[in-house]
Parts: structure tokens; sequence; C-alpha cells
């Protein structure tokens, strides 16, 4: 049976619900080969989760593409990753 990579693993598992929230597709792919798969830098992909309004459609279209799901799925994690966010600084 061939090995199946981190991403491919996440994309089976947020396709079947499994993985709901950005830092549940984080506990399945390593944060630095992620950052440069999707064509940033560690340390950019760092920044934008500490601030996730920072995050560029290019940067939520290259998420997708890498993980093979559409799009508006990665953005819905984002927007709701951002709201936990906040509720938690104020």
């Amino acid at each position: 049976m061939a090995k199946m990579s981190k991403n491919s693993i996440a994309k089976k598992l947020i396709l079947s619900g499994e993985i709901k929230t950005l830092p549940e597709l984080l506990s399945v792919v390593d944060e630095t080969p992620f950052s440069r798969d999707i064509g940033t830098t560690p340390e950019r992909f760092s920044r934008l989760l500490d601030n996730p309004t920072l995050f560029r459609f290019a940067d939520v279209y290259n998420m997708a593409s890498t993980l093979g799901v559409d799009s508006k799925i990665i953005l819905e994690m984002i927007h709701e990753y951002n709201l936990q966010k906040q509720k938690r600084r104020r």
C-alpha cells in the first residue's frame, strides 16, 4: 500500500467532515512544509496564524489547491479561526 502524504490525509479528513477547523488541519499537516507548499515562508505563515485577518485570497486559493479542496472550505476555516481568536482577546 502506498504511503499517503499528510496533505492527502488532510484532504480526506476535510472531505469526510472530520476536520472542520484550522487548528485541526494544522494538527495533521506540519506547519513548515505546508507553508512552503502554499508558497510562503514559515515565518509569514506563523504571522498569519497569529493574526488571521492578514490572510489574502491568494493564500486561501493556494491552501485549497495544495490540499485539493474547495477554497470556500478553507475560507470558512480561516473565518471561524479568526472569530475564535477575537473572542479570546476580549
